[in-house]
């Protein structure tokens, strides 16, 4: 025969199975989180102007404007740079950087992750074209790898539950559409 439960042990049990379906359905949904080209353009732009100098070239970020590509998990950037050669006129120009958002958990931060694929500057020789694209890379790279596009806020419980792993990125209507949660 089985001993009478006192209430108290059952209640205890109850909350014991309402806790772990809880947590079991928390940990089982996920959170998406939608950026358009706006806001993704407002954030970089925050901390810009930035520059970075090699030998006597000197580059400077002055804005950047951004793409977002239907279908694709890539951002496209297109920041216009000022390029100062040691005693000449500065100019002007434009570059394109091909990347994609990187989620680092530990901090709850997007960066984006990118690699310069052209700069065109006008008037500037064609010998020259090679160092001012190294000099673009590396202002944009030092620049990128430490301006967070978005970090997900602790007070929203959603979002400080979903922050274990970025599940997928990609574009949907016009917007970055980024998926957390655990699998």
């Amino acid at each position: 025969m089985i001993p009478d439960q006192s209430f108290a042990g059952r209640a205890q049990r109850l909350w014991l199975v309402l806790l772990v379906s809880s947590v079991a359905a928390a940990c089982s949904t996920s959170y998406t989180i939608r950026f358009s080209a706006a806001e993704v353009q407002q954030a970089l732009n925050r901390k810009l102007p930035i520059s970075k100098t090699k030998f006597l070239v000197s580059a400077t970020v002055q804005s950047v404007e951004v793409e977002l590509t239907e279908g694709a998990d890539r951002i496209l950037l297109r920041p216009q740079v000022v390029l100062s050669i040691a005693g000449q006129q500065a100019l002007g120009g434009q570059a394109l950087v091909e990347g994609r958002l990187r989620y680092v958990p530990d901090t709850a931060e997007f960066f984006f992750d990118g690699k310069v694929v052209e700069a065109t500057i006008a008037g500037l020789p064609q010998a020259m074209l090679p160092v001012a694209e190294e000099v673009v890379a590396k202002c944009g790279e030092a620049y990128l790898t430490t301006t967070p596009i978005y970090r997900l806020k602790q007070s929203d419980f959603k979002q400080s539950l979903a922050r274990m792993l970025l599940k997928s990125v990609r574009v949907r209507a016009g917007q970055m559409e980024v998926v957390l949660g655990l699998p």
